[in-house]
C-alpha cells in the first residue's frame, strides 16, 4: 500500500503545513507529496491512500481528486463565500465521489449544513489538528515564555508588559510571497502569490512553531490553527476573537477553546492571567477520540509524535521564526502599499477615460443636435 501527504505550493499560511503534520502522524510511509492545487492532475498505477483534512476550494479545477487517490474524508471544509465552491461541489461527478468515498467528515458546522442539505452523507468531525500529541518530547526550556501569535500583537505585547516580566515571543504563521504567474493560469493576482519557501522549508517550520507552542506557558493567539493544537499539546491557551470575514470556517471550533475580544481582556484580565494560566478546556476530547479511531482505521498506523526523525534541528529557532515574523510583517506591509498604490492608479485611470467618454458623447449630441437643426 502506498500513502500521500497533502503538500501547498502556493499557500504561504503555515496552518496548512500544520494541518498536514496532523495529518502525517498517521501515515507509516510516505511515497507521494500530491499538491492541493493539483488534486484531478496526480497519476499513479496504483491507488495512493490520503488523509484528505484540509480548506477546498481555492482552486476550483482540482476537484474532484483524481481516481488514483484512495482518500478519507475527514475535517474537510468547504468554504462558498470566495468562489463558485459550491456549484462545483454538486456536480454529478463531485457527487460520485462524495457517494464512492463518504460520509464526509466536516470541520464545522457550515460545511455541515451545506452538505446535509444538498443530500450528501455528512457527520462533524471537528478538526485533525485536535489529534496532534508528541510523546517524546526532546525539549524544556531553560526560561518559561508566552507566544502571541496575532495579527497586531504590539497592542497585545504591550498589554501584556505591564501584567508580566516573562520573556514574550511574537510569532507569525504567514511566509514569504513570491510573485509566480504562470502557477496558476487565469486566475485574480493574489492566486498568482506563491510561497517562497519549498515544501520541505514550510513543513520544517511549521514544526518549530507547534514545538514553539508545545513548550509556551501559554500562547494568545487569532489563529485557529495554533489555538486547536495549542488544545491538544495541552499548552494553556487564549484565542482573541478578531475574525471579520470567513466566519463559517471558525463556527464550532472556537467554542472549545478560552476566548474573548482583545477589548474584553483588557478589561478583565482574570480571564487570562499569563503567569497563573488557567488549564484549557476539555470539551475537546470527545471529538479527539473518534478522530484518531477514524484514522488510524483508515491508514492502520498511529505516530507517538508530530516531529519527523530529524526533529533534534528543531528549538534553536525561536529567535529566528520571530526575526522572520518581523521581515514577513514588513514584507507584507510593502507588498500591499504597492498594491493599493497599483489599484488607486488603475482608478485614477478609469476615471479619466469615464471622463473623456462622457466629454465624447457630450460632443456627438451636441454635433447631432447641430446637424438636425441645419437640415430643417
Amino acid at each position: 500500500m502506498q500513502y500521500g501527504l497533502m503538500t501547498y505550493k502556493y499557500t504561504i499560511n503555515l496552518g496548512n503545513e500544520i494541518q498536514s503534520i496532523a495529518a502525517r502522524r498517521f501515515l507509516p510511509k510516505i511515497d507521494h507529496c500530491i499538491d492541493h492545487e493539483k488534486l484531478h492532475l496526480f497519476r499513479n498505477p496504483e491507488k495512493v491512500k490520503m488523509i484528505m483534512n484540509a480548506w477546498y476550494l481555492d482552486c476550483l479545477d482540482s476537484w474532484p481528486p483524481s481516481d488514483d487517490i484512495d482518500p478519507l474524508l475527514i475535517s474537510m471544509h468547504f468554504n462558498t463565500s470566495v468562489n463558485d465552491t459550491k456549484e462545483v461541489i454538486l456536480k454529478k461527478d463531485s457527487r460520485e465521489f462524495f457517494e464512492s468515498y463518504g460520509p464526509v467528515g466536516c470541520r464545522d458546522p457550515s460545511t455541515l449544513k451545506l452538505l446535509r442539505e444538498n443530500d450528501i452523507d455528512a457527520y462533524y468531525s471537528g478538526c485533525l489538528t485536535l489529534t496532534l500529541d508528541n510523546k517524546n518530547p526532546q525539549y524544556e526550556p531553560d526560561n518559561p515564555y508566552i507566544a502571541v501569535n496575532v495579527f497586531k500583537p504590539w497592542q497585545v505585547i504591550k498589554y501584556l508588559r505591564t501584567k508580566t516580566d516573562m520573556p514574550i515571543y511574537d510569532v507569525y504563521q504567514l511566509t514569504f510571497n513570491s510573485f509566480n504567474p504562470d502557477y496558476i493560469k487565469d486566475k485574480p493576482d493574489h492566486y498568482k502569490l506563491t510561497s517562497f519557501y519549498t515544501e520541505d522549508e514550510k513543513m520544517f517550520q511549521a514544526e518549530n512553531f507547534l514545538a514553539i507552542y508545545e513548550n509556551a506557558s501559554c500562547v494568545i493567539t487569532d489563529r485557529l490553527h495554533c489555538a486547536l493544537p495549542c488544545l491538544a499539546l495541552n499548552t494553556p491557551v487564549l484565542f482573541i476573537d478578531t475574525a471579520q470575514y470567513g466566519l463559517e470556517r471558525l463556527g464550532g471550533l472556537t467554542d472549545f477553546v478560552r476566548k474573548a475580544t482583545f477589548e474584553d481582556y483588557k478589561n478583565d484580565y482574570s480571564i487570562f492571567d499569563v503567569e497563573k494560566p488557567a488549564k484549557n478546556p476539555d470539551d475537546y476530547l470527545k471529538l479527539r477520540k473518534d478522530l484518531i479511531k477514524r484514522t488510524k482505521e483508515f491508514t492502520g498506523h498511529i505516530n507517538d509524535s508530530y516531529l519527523m526523525n530529524d526533529s533534534n534541528r528543531l528549538y534553536d529557532n525561536i529567535n529566528l521564526l520571530c526575526k522572520n515574523s518581523r521581515k514577513t510583517k514588513k514584507y507584507m506591509r510593502d507588498v500591499d502599499s504597492i498594491i493599493n498604490d497599483y489599484q488607486n492608479e488603475i482608478e485614477k485611470k478609469n476615471r479619466l477615460i469615464e471622463e473623456q467618454k462622457r466629454k465624447i458623447e457630450e460632443l456627438e449630441n451636441s454635433k447631432s443636435g447641430k446637424f438636425k437643426l441645419f437640415k430643417r
